[in-house]
């Protein structure tokens, strides 16, 4: 979001450098728009989850190991079982939540690359659905606060920085996020061990057991 005063900042900035011809050094002095967001002291949190995306190596094939990207979860508050890791996965955990319910989380990126969360498919605010534009690099860090509004459904979170999105979903940045309400509860539909998520995949490897991303297919 860009307020009157950072707006005129700009504007002024861009200016007086045109006049001096020093635009470059005072638009670097203007805070990135990604900059680390602080949390909201009067919102209180039915969940409150730390989520790091980082880098890791994971056996998929025999031999080597494949490097990945990897989102990394943990409950700060509420139900550790809200949050399920996914044994001999690299994708993130599963975020379960109910209607409703009012969400933190805590995004920090620490892969070697500029990043930013949208969770696909929720009714969120702007500033809360991770546009490009938010993007924060590696060793900053991104709050979340939001009221789940949706029904249930299976929805799901990925990166999305700008012409980046498709190489940082196919490395790896991937999770699901499970909404439940009382319809649903009231279906009686299967649950437990019945309740299976399921995700499919396509992915190229090099001999090495490498990730190969080809620029120009499908996930471009």
């Amino acid at each position: 979001m860009i307020n009157r005063r950072r707006f005129l900042h700009i504007t002024s900035a861009g200016a007086v450098g045109l006049l001096t011809g020093s635009f470059p050094s005072l638009m670097n002095n203007i805070p990135p728009v990604g900059a680390e967001v602080d949390k909201d002291e009067e919102f209180e949190p039915d969940l409150d989850i730390s989520l790091r995306a980082t880098t890791s190596e994971t056996q998929i094939f025999p031999g080597n190991n494949t490097w990945v990207w990897s989102f990394q979860g943990q409950v700060l508050k509420g139900d550790p079982s809200r949050l399920m890791t996914l044994e001999g996965s690299y994708l993130g955990p599963i975020i379960r939540v109910n209607k409703g319910e009012k969400i933190r989380i805590r995004f920090t990126n620490d892969i070697p690359d500029v990043s930013i969360v949208h969770w696909h498919g929720l009714h969120v605010p702007a500033v809360m659905d991770g546009h490009p534009r938010y993007v924060i690099p590696r060793g900053n860090t991104y709050i979340y606060e939001f009221e789940v509004r949706n029904r249930a459904g299976t929805y799901w979170y990925h990166p999305h920085p700008d012409r980046r999105t498709g190489p940082q979903v196919y490395g790896g940045l991937a999770g699901l996020f499970l909404v439940s309400d009382d319809e649903e509860k009231a279906a009686g539909l299967p649950s437990g061990e019945y309740d299976i998520p399921l995700v499919i995949q396509d992915r190229i490897f090099d001999r090495n057991n490498q990730l190969i991303y080809a620029v120009g297919n499908m996930m471009d």
